[in-house]
């Protein structure tokens, strides 16, 4: 009987830590053709950094790229520099949409890539500075 209280409690434990380890809270941003643009307002965050003694503000958040025409969900979790229109791709995922089956993952750290004022990047530039965070509850 106890082991069975324990096998309980177990499966009860890694349902809590599976649920909190998958938990998102993705808002639409923006969308262009078949394709939409979410980010997880709970991975908002923002770092102050000073560049050539100038303070700027850095943001980072998970933002999903969903492409409905090929049922893919593409994760990724990114920093972006809003003063030089640039963002960087820490980690990335590759999901099947429909069943959020990992299909593909990397950890590695992508080069720096600029943004045009016109790019649905932009928009979720603009969406992630006056969203409110995790970090400012």
């Amino acid at each position: 009987m106890n082991i069975r209280k324990i096998g309980c409690l177990l499966v009860a434990c890694l349902m809590v830590f599976v649920s909190r380890v998958y938990a998102e809270n993705m808002q639409f941003v923006d969308a262009n053709g078949s394709t939409g643009y979410y980010v997880d307002t709970d991975s908002i965050s923002s770092d102050q950094v000073v560049e050539n003694d100038v303070q700027k503000t850095l943001w980072t958040a998970r933002v999903a790229v969903v492409r409905a025409d090929l049922d893919r969900r593409y994760i990724y979790l990114m920093q972006f520099d809003p003063s030089k229109r640039t963002y960087q791709i820490f980690a990335s995922e590759v999901q099947r949409y429909d069943t959020k089956v990992v299909l593909q993952s990397s950890d590695q750290a992508e080069p720096v890539r600029p943004y045009l004022a016109t790019s649905p990047m932009n928009e979720i530039v603009q969406f992630i500075m006056t969203a409110p965070s995790s970090e400012s509850e």
